[in-house]
């Protein structure tokens, strides 16, 4: 681990809150491609993202929110840009000697018990060493990100091509949450877990979060399903597999188009999926309107 403020291995929180400029976010994915193990890190903070923007309902904000933080902005005084150039430097007065007092060091200092551990020392330098205009920009992406959680809408993640298949998915998601039509629902199940269905009809797309659900047995694995409705001919059509399902979150936007009144399964298939299911459903989600 290096201490320089560009190295690709401390913006991986920035990344994940799309926080980064072009050139950073390239030498990060370079930098992910190169390293399975960065490339795990970087999925998480994403899974992460994820979990906390769906973690509770929507709710509209309150009217007086808008209000307040602008009057908030009109009042709060601001610092003044620093001229470098127009700074005088203060003449240098030569300074008495003095004896200086002796002074005891304090035994948490030298004491190895009481110095930070490694792990704890690269998680402040994630945060810490980045420049300001930096912390300002993942700053930002916070208040995305809590935005996207708590129903007051904007992006969360951004669509890059060529991604891997977590990225593509919080792309996904970020484009169906910011429909105007946006609908989720959540169910639990089988076995444990949640499953969170966010869908747009207006985009026809449809995705799910899955947390606390435990990972398929051995040689399967989770399918997803389009279950048409019954005025539509009730046609089930594969849209895709979860592979990495864990007992953490895990999310994957589904293969295809959606039809209007839908039902989102999931089931337990042979490894590579089926053409049809083979098992019943451990959760299913309707989409049709309430």
């Amino acid at each position: 681990m290096t201490d320089r403020h560009d190295d690709p291995e401390l913006m991986t929180g920035s990344h994940a809150l799309n926080a980064l400029t072009d050139d950073e976010r390239a030498a990060v994915e370079r930098a992910l491609s190169d390293s399975p193990e960065l490339q795990r890190e970087s999925d998480s903070l994403r899974e992460t993202a994820l979990a906390l923007a769906f973690a509770v309902s929507p709710v509209e904000p309150s009217a007086s929110l808008k209000t307040s933080l602008m009057a908030k902005i009109q009042t709060t005084p601001q610092l003044p840009a620093l001229d470098d150039a127009g700074v005088t430097p203060e003449p240098v007065r030569e300074a008495r000697s003095t004896s200086a007092p002796l002074v005891t060091p304090a035994a948490s200092v030298t004491d190895p018990q009481s110095a930070p551990g490694r792990a704890a020392s690269t998680a402040r330098a994630r945060w810490f060493q980045r420049p300001a205009a930096m912390l300002s920009l993942a700053a930002a992406g916070a208040v995305v990100l809590l935005s996207v959680g708590f129903g007051v809408g904007g992006s969360l993640l951004q669509d890059d091509g060529g991604a891997p298949a977590t990225t593509q998915a919080a792309s996904g998601l970020d484009q169906i949450y910011a429909a105007p039509d946006f609908q989720r629902s959540t169910a639990k199940v089988k076995g444990g877990g949640t499953a969170t269905v966010v869908w747009s009809g207006q985009l026809q797309r449809s995705a799910v979060i899955l947390d606390g659900v435990d990972a398929a047995p051995k040689d399967k694995t989770y399918e997803l399903w389009y279950i048409g409705s019954q005025e539509s001919g009730g046609t089930i059509t594969a849209a895709g597999l979860m592979d990495d399902v864990d007992g953490g979150v895990r999310s994957a936007v589904l293969r295809g188009t959606m039809g209007t009144g839908d039902t989102i399964g999931i089931t337990v298939e042979p490894a590579g999926g089926s053409d049809q299911p083979t098992s019943d459903p451990v959760v299913a989600v309707p989409t049709s309107e309430a």
